[in-house]
């Protein structure tokens, strides 16, 4: 198996996070509840497992603005395959009990967010 081997969620950085959800849930047509907007960010399943992610950036440094994702089961692995190859880190892997994810720019300056998830999306 590949070591980053499917598509994840495409990024919308966001100002206002619970207005963008709402807005969002209605052109997605998607059950919103009020108590799921918390942030930092709100996701939306629309392809089993693949979807969109808001994020109001509350904590990303100012550069760091990914559009879209890609999904790894070895966050470590993966970070060294993208420096082996010429990505420049932009954020370094960060860990918690959810997720590891790490961004990195390509050689056209494109910037792409890589995450391990520790959970399965219902």
């Amino acid at each position: 198996m590949n070591t980053i081997n499917r598509l994840g969620d495409v990024l919308i950085h966001v100002k206002d996070l619970n207005k963008s959800a709402k807005w969002y849930a209605k052109i997605l047509e998607l059950p919103l509840a009020e108590e799921d907007i918390q942030g930092p960010v709100h996701w939306f399943n629309i392809d089993g497992g693949r979807g969109v992610l808001l994020d109001d950036n509350r904590n990303n440094s100012s550069h760091v603005r990914p559009s879209f994702m890609l999904h790894t089961d070895d966050i470590d692995k993966a970070y060294q395959l993208v420096v082996k190859n010429g990505g420049e880190i932009i954020r370094e892997i960060e860990r918690d009990e959810m997720v590891s994810f790490f961004n990195f720019k390509d050689m056209d300056e494109n910037m792409v967010m890589i995450c391990q998830q520790h959970y399965k999306h219902e």
